[in-house]
């Protein structure tokens, strides 16, 4: 393309090639000559397109990079919050009930009254190492916030009402493998099942995992509360299944031996909404 735009004072011969192509222009490369000087060439032209080629080629590869980083530091920092949360939480968890267990045979006051203040040191402890957990990924949040940030929003907002704060375990990339649509629902399916905990429970102990393959998306909310009464109003679970049902997913609920109720709801990341 050779044009002079009047615009463009003192400027003659022009040329502009697109950087990209295939519906996806990245930006334009504009040469210009001095007003009078000749129109560029035919072998001057295929130059120009090379470079652009090129410097497409060049973005594109760049991106591609930056992409392949942000999918490795995030794979990172789920490998150390897995890491922390088997490793650590899960054994100041089961140091926590064997010192409950034992403090009801303590006959010394003294001792008693320092082995509560020890089971409510580990609580503590267990609440910082889950706050550093989150901290891991707290930039990209703040960034743009992802379904990992929503979901322990929801978390902590269910906290106040519970009277209690869940445990909670996320694993997979799941701001990166649940597209935002699937991400809307998840977070309300999960801010329903702990508002059912809250509501009929009477749980003492919540634990939320929120997990994705990169194939599906899966929610699962145990308590040890009463389980689901008869009498018990069915429009919030009827209002899980359907939305699972309008993601192709299911919901199921289960009663463990150890009592309580443990819903899993699950629904794939890939498929579009009917």
């Amino acid at each position: 393309v050779t044009a002079g735009p009047p615009r463009f004072g003192g400027l003659g011969p022009a040329v502009a090639v697109p950087v990209g192509g295939g519906g996806h222009v990245r930006g334009v490369v504009l040469l210009a000559r001095e007003a009078g000087a000749e129109v560029f060439s035919p072998p001057e032209l295929e130059t120009l397109k090379g470079f652009a080629g090129q410097a497409a080629l060049a973005m594109e590869l760049a991106e591609h990079r930056r992409d392949a980083e942000q999918i490795a530091l995030l794979e990172d920092r789920d490998r150390i919050g897995r890491d922390l949360h088997d490793l650590a939480i899960q054994r100041l968890f089961a140091t926590g009930m064997t010192l409950q267990s034992a403090e009801r045979f303590i006959e010394h006051e003294g001792a008693r009254e320092r082995v509560a203040r020890a089971v409510d040191d580990l609580d503590e402890t267990i609440k910082i190492i889950r706050s550093s957990i989150f901290g891991l990924r707290r930039h990209d949040e703040e960034a743009a916030p992802g379904l990992r940030a929503r979901a322990v929003r929801v978390v902590d907002d269910a906290a106040r009402v519970l009277g209690f704060a869940p445990s909670v375990r996320m694993e997979g990339l799941l701001d990166t493998h649940v597209p935002d649509e699937t991400a809307e629902q998840v977070v309300a399916v999960l801010s329903e099942a702990l508002t059912n905990v809250a509501r009929h429970a009477r749980a003492h102990r919540a634990e939320v995992a929120l997990e994705t393959d990169g194939s599906t998306v899966r929610i699962t909310v145990t308590d040890d509360g009463v389980g689901i009464p008869p009498d018990a109003p069915r429009s919030g679970l009827d209002n899980l299944r359907a939305r699972a049902r309008r993601l192709g997913g299911t919901l199921r609920l289960t009663a463990p031996r150890t009592g309580g109720t443990t819903l899993v709801w699950q629904a794939p990341v890939s498929r579009r909404r009917e």
